[in-house]
């Protein structure tokens, strides 16, 4: 097995964690990290993902590179967390587990665009996703989430992004329709079963909520983590998703 690992977040999570704040006295107070501990971490949880996932194969860091195309047809995209102050050591700490391990960026795309294309085209055998981002059940993929392994298919890929199309994602600063969260997403969408029905449902919902044909495929495009055949690796393009006539 191959384990696909959201390197973004397992790099600022470890950074964070091993952040020492101390107070010497009651004037001098810092904020520090070794970077030793951060590295440390980081492989120590990689070899505890190898266990849950009983993955012997490669290990994948996938890694984002910016902008990104949503930037590109979104302006306002992730425009919410400009400001935030980084763990100590980032950058360095990005730099040397790109290169301590096999490591895959490309142009345009976040590493959970990485690792969607990865996991669904074919290359690597049987294939884990190891992300806490709900965002990533929208790929059809083995996921690792929360020390649990779990089957995502076409169908719940296809239903969770639904879900996400209706609801947005105030954590990306995309916006959905107002009022409608996960609980109402599932209840809108009812009982469909093909992407088609469940289309169309997210089509009238923005209808009754007075948003445009344009917001909902706007939506839809921000929303989907790109699959097998979506990118073209030789020009950098995305190929936007459109719904079947």
């Amino acid at each position: 097995m191959t384990l696909l690992i959201d390197a973004d977040w397992l790099i600022y999570s470890s950074c964070c964690a091993c952040e020492q704040d101390t107070r010497w006295d009651e004037n001098i107070h810092t904020l520090h990290l070794d970077k030793r501990d951060a590295i440390q971490l980081i492989e120590d949880r990689v070899a505890q993902y190898q266990l849950i996932g009983e993955a012997s194969g490669p290990v994948i860091m996938c890694f984002s590179d910016y902008p990104t195309f949503r930037h590109g047809i979104y302006q306002e995209y992730k425009a919410n967390r400009s400001g935030k102050r980084r763990p100590l050591g980032l950058s360095d700490i990005r730099e040397q587990i790109a290169k301590d391990f096999h490591s895959i960026s490309f142009d345009g795309l976040e590493g959970d665009d990485v690792m969607g294309l990865l996991a669904t085209g074919g290359k690597y055998k049987d294939p884990i996703i190891v992300s806490p981002d709900k965002d990533m059940r929208g790929v059809p993929c083995t996921l690792l989430q929360s020390d649990d392994l779990e089957l995502i298919t076409r169908k719940k890929a296809d239903r969770h992004w639904m879900i996400q199309t209706l609801s947005g994602d105030k954590t990306d600063n995309i916006e959905g329709l107002i009022g409608v969260g996960p609980v109402t997403a599932e209840k809108i969408l009812g009982d469909s079963q093909t992407l088609e029905d469940m289309w169309e449902k997210v089509l009238q919902a923005y209808k009754k909520k007075k948003k445009s044909y344009a917001d909902a495929i706007m939506t839809a495009r921000l929303t989907r983590i790109l699959r097998d055949g979506e990118y073209n690796h030789t020009s950098g393009e995305v190929q936007l998703w459109e719904p079947a006539l």
